[in-house]
């Protein structure tokens, strides 16, 4: 192949080239351009929208949880909480308990487990309300053992909503009690607390002290401190 055969098939590719350039419509082309540009700034907008729309509503997805736990002064009480572990404060919370009346009357429950009560205003992101409900060895000492020897499972339901929600959400949640049956140091205090007792138990006056610890059991109505008896620290 010599160089004059290249540049005529050369020449010839450039002309047929021209002629199809001849033949576009170029003003069709652009408006057609435009046109899928359009759609394409349209499709990623809807996209952004739907993101953004996620995005706000994972950052406000509050979520009530109850369940039980240890009482922080230690001495064997035992806490019903309800916990948000959900994003976004948690409004108008209320709670219930579905249980066997005949069950619950067994022991000695410290909560009125029957008024009903308004719903709570709030509940902010990652925070909780506990109250004391019961001393837990207590929960495992019936009244009358031909009724039941120890406390039935029971149910809470949750009721709250989102703050951009007007519905409510609900939740059932199962409690029992023998999920702390048997386990060790469930009466051990903090090391903060063992601490204050001990500085307390450098004054004279309580040198005598005797019986089991007491643990907070006030109620907003009343107008003087209530307390209980835990357990005492050498029961068995």
């Amino acid at each position: 192949m010599t160089i004059e055969s290249v540049t005529v098939g050369v020449c010839s590719l450039l002309n047929q080239l021209g002629s199809w350039f001849n033949y576009i419509n170029w003003s069709a082309t652009g408006t057609m351009i435009s046109g899928l540009s359009t759609l394409v700034v349209a499709v990623l907008t809807v996209f952004l929208v739907r993101e953004n729309r996620l995005l706000r509503k994972a950052g406000n997805s509050p979520r009530i949880v109850a369940h039980f736990e240890v009482h922080p002064d230690g001495n064997g009480g035992l806490n019903l909480a309800l916990s948000n572990v959900g994003t976004g404060p948690a409004l108008d919370v209320s709670f219930s308990f579905e249980y066997d009346d005949e069950d619950f009357k067994n022991y000695n429950i410290i909560v009125d487990y029957a008024q009903e009560r308004p719903p709570m205003t709030m509940i902010a992101q990652g925070d909780k309300v506990s109250f004391l409900f019961a001393v837990g060895f207590q929960l495992f000492k019936p009244k009358d053992e031909s009724i039941s020897k120890q406390l039935r499972p029971f149910k809470v339901k949750v009721s709250w909503r989102a703050s951009n929600c007007k519905q409510q959400i609900s939740e059932i949640y199962s409690l029992d009690v023998s999920a702390y049956a048997g386990l060790p140091g469930m009466m051990a205090k903090p090391p903060l607390l063992k601490i204050a007792d001990e500085l307390c138990a450098l004054n004279k006056k309580l040198a005598s002290r005797a019986g089991a610890p007491l643990l907070d059991a006030t109620t907003t109505e009343q107008g003087r401190r209530s307390v209980v008896k835990g357990a005492s620290e050498d029961c068995e």
